[in-house]
């Protein structure tokens, strides 16, 4: 399964499932030191998690192509 951890409070990554939109909880000891906010992560065994950087790098630059033209609109 896919996730994009949608935000960490303590030890709990909240994420959402990119194929069903359900929202998990996950333990950050299952997930990478390095994992943020926004990154997209992957299943890798039983309740380990490795981060797509090629998916959260891509990700991260569509979110940024969407806030640039929402506010450099022109009114």
């Amino acid at each position: 399964m896919t996730y994009i951890i949608d935000r960490i409070v303590g030890n709990i990554a909240v994420c959402e499932c990119k194929d069903t939109g359900e929202q998990v909880e996950i333990n950050t000891k299952n997930l990478p030191d390095d994992c943020r906010e926004g990154d997209i992560i992957r299943e890798d065994g039983e309740s380990t998690y490795i981060i797509d950087l090629a998916a959260s790098r891509d990700r991260l630059a569509e979110m940024t192509s969407r806030m640039n033209s929402l506010f450099n609109r022109k009114l």
